[in-house]
């Protein structure tokens, strides 16, 4: 195998942002997809780059693909459903578009129009050029295997950008998604979506859905040096890993109101130190209190400000 190394991961909805962040009003999001494209490419193209990309994104998912990076001497690149792929070390605007649940996001503009996320990142990449797309990537790093951990919003997202990747290209990528993910790779790229699933929770690799297939990547590489095998023997070597592990029993949580989950935050914030992670894992693990991520991170927001108002 080549000794040159990409990662390539997701954006994410926790970012460092400015005054000037870019977003889309409701008036700007109707209409054609190219027509909402072009408004976004303007909005763009008139917001001075504020930072490199790898000190805006923030979050584990990140964090864990900057790491596996770093571990293998690589470069990183991020799929942005704003940006297109865009270098970690590029200068980039602060800016809001997911295609993602969240705010500012362009799936109730996709199901009005009938249309799919991979529609949208076809618009994007001609709206801001095509070395915005994944095939231009690859041409660029046309010596280097290329390491593609996603979750399956953004395989959805590029999935017409694989589908025009030639074998030969394909050869030098390896996907690692989930289990659904796999099921929205184009079918000719099939062969290169490593089988992870969720019995990698039995693991020393635990965490959220989110991050799961950043997990599965530092996985792949720390565990199994899967960068280092040909496909088939790397196919073989996730199975053989997943078949020794047990799928963790997941316990019965309880729902709970945004009120009372953060009356339980607020009692354990000095005993975690208020690190989100832990208040997380405390939450599900200890309390047996049911949170999804999203919601978790804006109740936890929401009390550190109030904490920081009062301290």
């Amino acid at each position: 195998m080549t000794s040159k190394v990409i990662v390539v991961t997701n954006c994410t909805n926790r970012k460092r942002v400015s005054d000037d962040t870019v977003t889309l009003t409701a008036a700007d999001m109707s209409g054609s997809l190219s027509s909402v494209a072009a408004r976004w490419g303007r909005a763009i193209r008139k917001v001075p780059p504020l930072e490199q990309a790898q000190d805006i994104y923030m979050g584990r998912a990140f964090s864990e693909a900057r790491q596996v990076t770093a571990t293998l001497g690589g470069t990183l690149h991020i799929i942005s459903a704003g940006l297109g792929v865009v270098g970690a070390a590029e200068a980039i605007p602060s800016y809001n578009l997911t295609v993602s649940e969240g705010d500012n996001s362009l799936k109730p503009l996709l199901t009005q129009l009938g249309k799919r996320p991979s529609d949208w990142w076809m618009v994007l990449t001609k709206e801001l050029g095509q070395q915005r797309s994944v095939r231009a990537l690859l041409e660029k790093n046309s010596d280097a295997l290329a390491l593609f951990a996603l979750p399956g919003s953004y395989i959805a997202l590029i999935a017409e950008d694989l589908a025009s990747l030639t074998q030969r290209q394909l050869s030098r990528v390896r996907i690692i998604t989930s289990d659904h993910g796999r099921t929205l790779v184009p079918e000719h790229a099939r062969h290169v979506a490593l089988p992870y699933d969720e019995r990698l929770e039995g693991s020393t690799y635990v965490g959220t859905r989110t991050d799961f297939p950043q997990r599965a990547l530092r996985h792949f590489v720390e565990v199994l040096s899967g960068h280092q095998l040909p496909i088939d023997d790397a196919r073989a070597s996730v199975s053989a890993a997943m078949h020794a592990l047990t799928k963790p029993v997941i316990p019965a949580r309880e729902r709970k109101t945004d009120s009372e989950i953060l009356a339980l935050l607020r009692k354990n914030w000095d005993r975690f130190d208020g690190a989100s992670a832990r208040l997380l894992r405390y939450l599900r693990d200890e309390a047996l209190v049911a949170c999804e991520q999203s919601r978790f991170r804006s109740l936890w927001c929401s009390l550190q400000q109030d904490l920081a108002n009062k301290g």
